[in-house]
């Protein structure tokens, strides 16, 4: 019960970033920002924390898994950008154009990480079962770096009209680390650590194909100080996280 609850309260981390993104509302600058720490701390995500707990997984055949599930990671994700409304590359009206691609990126990103701390959960829950300081220490780094996407999904659905769109994602990214630990609670004995290693390789595809597939080019579009602030303050996020 103790290790859901810690679940709870890692996934809350994501509801403080929206507040501070709420409390800075239609704040371009945020925006540029949050695109900026976004960009880094996915990143940096990848390198010291999701690829090598794949690798880990994996007994073998490790590269082969995860390059075979980054790929299909990025196929799933083409095809989501296929079906959510995407931004008009011809719409007349640019400042609409970009507010539509980073609602558009919002909503993939949304996605990547749903399934990503469905997973960290599950992982969260287990380090707790086996040992609660070390299980409590793991998530307050997650929690740390929850904050700065808490700010990005709240910033990039900025002029959404449809508010409850917002709020259910807000919601299920809040829950899904919760969502993640109940199941291994329940499930402990069907799932495995290739199973797992094959849902983060998935999350490996999809975020890589966020990153340079649609932050990167937002990052060109509208760079300025604000986003070199965000890069900079997602550093130090993911280094305290680190360090923690």
């Amino acid at each position: 019960m103790l290790n859901n609850l810690i679940n709870l309260v890692v996934g809350l981390f994501f509801l403080l970033g929206a507040i501070i993104a709420f409390k800075n509302h239609n704040n371009k600058n945020l925006i540029n920002f949050s695109v900026g720490m976004a960009f880094v701390v996915l990143l940096i995500l990848l390198a010291i924390d999701i690829i090598p707990e794949t690798l880990e997984l994996f007994e073998n055949n490790k590269y082969i898994w995860i390059i075979s599930g980054s790929l299909i990671g990025c196929g799933i994700l083409f095809l989501i950008e296929k079906i959510v409304p995407h931004h008009n590359h011809f719409e007349e009206e640019k400042h609409h154009h970009h507010e539509e691609h980073l609602k558009h990126i919002g909503t993939m990103t949304s996605v990547a990480l749903i399934i990503h701390n469905i997973v960290e959960g599950m992982s969260i829950y287990g380090v707790a079962s086996n040992d609660l300081k070390t299980g409590l220490i793991y998530a307050l780094g997650v929690g740390l770096h929850n904050i700065p996407f808490g700010i990005e999904i709240t910033a990039m659905f900025e002029g959404e009209k449809n508010r409850k769109k917002t709020w259910t994602f807000l919601i299920i990214l809040t829950l899904s680390t919760f969502v993640g630990g109940l199941a291994l609670h329940l499930f402990k004995d069907l799932l495995t650590d290739q199973l797992l290693g094959i849902l983060l390789s998935l999350t490996v595809g999809m975020i890589l194909y966020i990153v340079f597939n649609e932050l990167l080019v937002e990052l060109k579009e509208k760079f300025n100080k604000y986003s070199i602030y965000g890069i900079i303050t997602g550093i130090i996020l993911m280094l305290i996280g680190v360090l923690i």
